[in-house]
């Protein structure tokens, strides 16, 4: 060792810790101490520089070297290998056996990490069997020796368990944790746990299987002689030893913290028997009565983490519940509650807030005992034999206070404890449902009135400080108390009165009635607003247990129901009837809906409750009308009217012609608003469509008079303004904005009373087919049926009257042609964003309204064609097909991206989705698809193929060179348009992948019926999803389904993540199936079962598809596997090269796999042109195209796809998919382990040409070669 390499590097670090040094001279020294890190004996320089008698810094340094050195160069010479590192080892031990109470806590923790990096890579080594030995001397010599062990193990632990840091753990972790195991649990316990899985660490072979399987080697847990009792145990005596004294000193607080922080670490995974053996739980529970706050909130974390133990399953099922239950755990648990409620917490607890956090901690753990332990399993009896101070915990906890520390009790009540038959039952648990209930009602008043407050601006009063000063601001903590607060003591109401209907009725009403009889202004609105949440839980939890009680058959649970309802009437009758402020109007109608349960058709048997009915309804009319109505308000108002006609259809339709005269007027009414008018329509025909006492022609009868009016009016709007662009021109009043810029006339107000009228005919329109004719709701089909024609041929008209304004040469010829008006409202790029100025005062509103009505009426528009497609009758007859295609491309170069956006979202997906897919229609459906699909989807994939490749080409240029500042938000408006169209295409070749999907089976179920020992369980549950006539179609017609198939390969080229994204995922999980079919017919079946199978497989494409090499064949190896490899190479793609990687390993392992593994051998068909192996020819054709994909920077690809966030899986999936380009197809991926192993190609030739072959096995080895790291099979989905 030279000494000058050592006086260099100490007066390097002088200067670079100096406050004056110059910088020059500062990077000098910066260079010196780097190439000691790099210097072969970089080592043993470190542990020269760590001499105690060295400045503190320059020891420090000298640890970094020698972590460096672990960490970087493990493996590199005799010294940094497992055979080598005693030395090293028992160096870092000594300094560790050498440390002071004066010494660094830096360097104290740069000790351990070194240690513990040691352990990783070497412990269990025959060369190093003696850790725990080693630690317990450190342990046994001074309070520093032993804050050194705990803090050992406590880092080991977390690099295993908790970080992801070290990549050797993850590589050791099994052989690291049988020794841990051995090391810390009781020999008692590992003989117990694991009888013939335990060896000593000084055994010096280790075990195998069992006679007569291959030989395996095993993980048995490592147990070391002299540390029998386990260090575990010897933590917990020593936290017993200090948290038994009367008071800690600053030093004795420490070491306990440093113990229950140990513990914690391991409490994750810990088997539950050592739990039992070492009495933790009641240990750690004990120390939470000692007066330290860092203590306290310790322990208190630690059994929050034993307290989510999973123990769903074997003997240990209820083991933390029972143990933790016990009066030895619970009891020290109670009493540290109670000393951090707010009247004790200043007398017991330094920091006030700490008290609060521990509070709020033990709460978590009393409710995880019931939500994931007591009521977690659905029995008829309790496990919990006495549950009495358990419950009496919960019960004081939902009254706290403080709401972050009752909420997760309050939510264990709720959806644990109500819920659970066997514990509600509980006699203890049934004596708290009375203080439970009345708590609950109480809290909601108070839960209120602190919102209330805060919305106020009043402060948080009611509130904790402590808990306010946790939530940043007034309008989180409002959140907190509105939401989970609130929800959960709702949870509880609404479980209260399912376990006793008539008995909660009985016991609520009497609160709530006075609230009502009261006039608003006596009470707070804090009050008004509970008493209405509490009536609304009430009435919908009583209902819905009457309709599980009716679907079962109960007659006891529907007598206690109708006892409960009577009660019911009066006070709904006082709800309905209340005058409540302005301010809670809103939550008055939002608690109408709920009257569901008392108005059913079974409960409408006299005239009250149709009394009742009809002053409901009364009273959301009321809300409606005049001048000065609240929109909000009258919203709601037509929204509680929508929601009460789907509950209770045939009870309104018992007073229909009252309710018709009502509706009419509200429609006659000029004080309502047109767009609450059209919800009213959908009121009326949601109710139509609701109603099962109706019949087909009653229904049409009903339904007429709603629907004609907006027929006719919207024929009557068609026959005047949509005859041509230049009619609609006129229409919209743009000649006269025109004239409103250039002289400064007045906007005209009848144009624009028109366009009011058109959109609001469109809004009805809309919302009356979206209620009545979506993908779920179909009540009314045969009704909008009869209008078909007169309600697609204008809307059709309408589009194509829109699209024309975008083109110029539609309106040319008019007055209208100045520049400025032109780009005002019609110069719209791809991006939407217009470049021209704004205009002043009036033209500028009347240009934004203008702007605002073609922006509706082109949405409503879209979205009422989009709804009318789930009617056979709009696509029949090739006219039909026509005149769309025509109005979809008339001016299709001139529309912008957001009109592509929407017309795919909108109009293209739901056809996709819906033609031949129509209930109730078995006939005519290819007919069907075949007449409307073909049309217009070839062109529309030339156009957006086309379109979207030049927009994205523009992209990439523009995002090439630097952005003037003033076009920043322009740049940002055309990308984020231009990313919302592809992701609307991306969603439009989905459908149509789903469709295709929905007659291919996927890889395994192929696998599974043409092999007769399948070894993978299909679920055949999965509900095949897309449109089966389409898909059958497309199936069936080849251009089609080429067309179809290099419009998804497209859209990779869009370097959007979520489109491609999207597109990727279908295609990864469609490739295996393909690849099966392309190949499989290629073989002669050797059994007419497996023929009539694979015929079945390919019966549904067309022939010239499979068979060959043509076809499906051509499209996987030529065109698919180039599209993915051009993702693989796309830097802005790296999110999505997983999902591509998955593809195209599955295809190469089903195409290698399937027909090798059959029990009985497939012979090739001679017809299908191959020579030799189809199989093997399948496999050479996609490594030739990955070659030509990947090019002479084969390692850069893979240096770029395999460094990302999960090397391990990324590696693995390479290999699996270059599995022919590295000519090792004999791997165990593709072994059929239960007979020899053999090679499987019968010359064992490479598949590639040599010189690829080694550059791939040479410079790449460390990427793909590492079956010591992982296991292929496993990290495989």
């Amino acid at each position: 060792m030279d000494t000058a390499v050592i006086e260099r590097v100490i007066h390097a670090l002088d200067l670079v810790y100096g406050s004056d040094t110059p910088i020059d001279q500062r990077r000098e020294a910066e260079a010196v101490c780097e190439q000691l890190r790099n210097d072969p004996l970089a080592p043993a320089y470190g542990f020269h520089l760590t001499n105690p008698t060295n400045l503190p810094m320059v020891r420090h340094f000298g640890l970094q070297v020698i972590e460096h050195a672990i960490r970087h160069r493990w493996g590199s010479t005799p010294a940094l290998d497992v055979q080598g590192c005693q030395s090293m080892r028992d160096q870092v031990l000594g300094l560790l056996l050498n440390l002071g109470d004066d010494d660094k806590v830096y360097i104290r923790e740069k000790l351990v990490s070194i240690l513990v990096m040691l352990v990783i890579r070497a412990w269990l080594s025959p060369e190093w069997t003696n850790l725990s030995e080693q630690l317990m001397q450190l342990y046994s010599l001074s309070p520093v020796g032993r804050e050194m062990a705990l803090s050992v193990w406590r880092t080991l632990g977390e690099e295993l368990f908790v970080y992801d840091r070290d990549p050797v753990a993850t590589i050791r972790k099994s052989q690291l944790t049988s020794g841990i195991v051995g090391a810390l649990l009781p020999k008692p316990v590992v003989v117990e746990l694991y009888p013939s899985g335990y060896r000593l660490s000084s055994d010096p072979v280790a075990a195998t299987a069992a006679a007569g399987k291959k030989s395996k080697a095993v993980s048995l847990v490592v147990l070391e002689p002299g540390n029998e009792e386990g260090w575990l145990l010897r933590w917990a005596q020593y936290a017993s030893e200090l948290s038994s004294a009367k008071e800690l000193n600053d030093t004795q607080e420490a070491q306990l913290v440093a113990a229950i922080d140990t513990i914690a670490v391991y409490l994750d995974w810990i088997p539950i028997r050592a739990l039992i053996s070492t009495r933790l739980i009641p240990l750690l529970a004990s120390t939470l009565l000692v007066h330290s706050d860092a203590v306290r909130r310790r322990a208190s974390e630690a059994l929050e983490t034993i307290s989510r133990r999973n123990t769903a399953s074997g003997e240990d099922r209820d083991t933390v519940l029972l143990l933790m239950a016990h009066p030895d755990a619970l009891g020290p648990i109670a009493q540290a509650y109670g000393t951090t409620l707010p009247q004790s917490a200043g007398s017991c607890w330094e920091d006030s807030s700490e008290a609060l956090v521990v509070a709020r901690t033990l709460s978590a753990v009393c409710a995880n005992l019931v939500t994931m332990h007591w009521t977690r399993k659905k029995t008829e009896t309790s496990v919990l034999p006495q549950p009495e101070r358990l419950i009496e915990l919960l019960v004081a906890m939902s009254r706290d206070a403080r709401y972050t520390v009752a909420a997760p009790v309050l939510g264990c009540w709720g959806t644990g404890i109500l819920k659970h038959a066997a514990v509600a039952r509980v006699p203890q648990v049934a004596a708290a449902f009375g203080a439970l209930t009345e708590h609950a009602t109480q809290a909601l008043f108070g839960v209120c009135r602190a919102s209330h407050a805060l919305q106020s601006g009043k402060g948080a009063a009611g509130v904790d400080e402590d808990e306010a000063a946790e939530f940043e601001s007034v309008a989180e903590l409002r959140g907190f108390l509105s939401g989970e607060v609130r929800g959960r003591l709702l949870g509880i109401v609404r479980g209260m009165c399912q376990i006793d209907p008539a008995g909660f009725v009985g016991w609520i009403l009497p609160s709530l009635v006075p609230v009502f009889t009261s006039g608003s202004g006596d009470q707070p609105m804090a009050v008004i607003e509970a008493a209405f949440m509490i009536v609304d839980s009430v009435l919908a939890a009583l209902d819905e247990f009457e309709q599980h009680a009716l679907e079962e058959s109960d007659h006891e649970r529907i007598d206690q129901v109708q006892r409960a309802r009577a009660p019911c009437y009066e006070l709904g009758r006082l709800v309905v009837q209340f005058a409540c402020p302005q301010d809670l109007a809103v939550r008055h109608l939002s608690t109408l809906p709920s009257f569901a349960f008392l108005l059913r058709p079974t409960a409408i048997n006299d005239g009250v409750s149709r009394d009742l009915l009809m002053a409901v309804l009364q009273k959301c009319a009321s809300c409606l009308h005049g001048s000065s109505a609240d929109l909000v308000v009258a919203r709601r108002a037509s929204a509680a009217l929508v929601r009460i006609a789907m509950t209770i259809p045939d009870s309104l339709m018992l007073i229909y012609a009252d309710l018709s005269q009502l509706v009419q007027g509200l429609i006659a009414d000029l004080g309502v608003s047109p767009s609450v008018k059209s919800y009213l329509r959908e009121f009326q025909l949601a109710l139509i469509a609701g109603a099962t006492t109706c019949s087909l022609p009653e229904r049409k009868a009903l339904a007429q008079p709603v629907i004609q009016p907006m027929v006719q009016s919207l024929k009557a709007l068609s026959a005047v303004s949509l005859q041509s662009p230049t009619a609609f021109i006129e229409f919209l009043g743009l000649p006269q904005l025109d004239q409103a810029f250039v002289g400064g006339a007045n906007p005209d107000e009848e144009a624009r009373k028109r366009r009011g009228q058109l959109s609001a005919t469109l809004s009805t329109l809309y919302i009356c087919l979206n209620r009545t004719l979506g993908d779920s709701d179909r009540g009314l089909v045969a009704v909008w049926s009869d209008y078909v024609d007169d309600l697609v041929q204008p809307l059709l008209l309408l589009v194509r009257c829109i699209h024309a304004l975008w083109n110029p040469a539609h309106w040319q010829h008019l007055p209208w042609q100045s520049a400025q008006a032109c780009d005002r409202l019609f110069g719209i790029a791809a991006d939407g964003i217009s470049s021209g100025d704004v205009p002043p005062g009036a033209e500028k509103k009347e240009a934004r309204d203008i702007q605002n009505s073609l922006a509706v009426l082109r949405g409503h528009t879209y979205r009422c064609l989009g709804k009318l497609v789930h009617l056979p009758e709009l696509v029949r007859g090739p006219e039909m097909a026509t005149n769309f295609t025509g109005c979809l491309f008339a001016d299709a170069q001139s529309l912008t991206a957001r009109h592509w956006r929407l017309l795919l979202v909108e109009v293209m997906r739901p056809i996709l989705r819906t033609v031949g897919n129509w209930p109730g229609h078995d006939s005519g459906r290819l007919e069907a698809v075949a007449e409307f699909i073909p049309v217009w989807l070839a062109p529309l994939f030339a156009f957006c193929t086309g379109q979207l490749g030049n927009e994205w080409a523009a992209l990439n240029q523009r995002n090439s060179q630097p952005i003037v500042a003033g076009d920043v938000s322009d740049e940002i408006a055309r990308d984020a348009a231009i990313r919302d169209w592809t992701r609307a295409w991306s969603q439009l070749l989905s459908e149509l992948l789903l469709s295709i999907m929905h007659w291919i089976p996927d890889a395994t179920q192929i696998e599974h019926d043409l092999m007769s020992s399948a070894r993978v369980s299909i679920d055949q549950a999965t509900k095949p999803q897309g449109n089966p006539a389409l898909g059958t179609w497309l199936l069936r017609t080849p251009d089609m389904l080429a067309a179809t198939l290099t419009a998804c390969l497209s859209a990779l080229g869009f370097s959007d993540t979520q489109a491609v994204n999207r597109v990727v995922l279908l295609l990864a999980s469609l490739m295996p199936s393909l690849s099966l079919i392309a190949v499989v017919p290629l073989y002669e079946p050797p059994t007419p079962a497996l023929a009539s199978t694979v015929s079945g497989y390919t019966s549904r494409l067309d022939p010239s598809m499979t068979g060959s090499c043509s076809g499906i064949f051509a499209w996987l190896v030529s065109d698919c596997v180039g599209a993915l490899t051009s993702v693989l190479r796309d830097p802005l793609l790296i999110d999505v090269q997983d999902h591509v990687l998955s593809g195209l390993a599955d295809m190469v392992y089903f195409s290698a796999s399937i027909v090798e593994r059959m029990p009985v051998s497939w012979s090739f068909r001679q017809s299908s042109g191959i020579v030799g192996d189809p199989g093997k020819a399948f496999r050479l054709a996609i490594t030739n195209s990955l070659m030509a994909g990947l090019g002479v920077s084969v390692e850069d690809c893979f240096a770029q796809i395999a460094g990302e966030s999960e090397p391990k899986r990324r590696r693995a999936l390479l290999r699996v998919t270059l599995q022919g380009a590295l000519a090792v197809e004999k791997s165990k991926l593709f072994e059929d382990k239960a007979k020899p192993a053999k090679p499987k190609y019968s010359n064992g030739e490479s598949l590639v040409d040599e010189s690829w072959s080694n550059k791939l096995a040479g410079h790449n080895a460390s990427v793909l070669d590492n079956d010591d790291h992982f296991d292929l099979a496993l990290l495989l989905p």
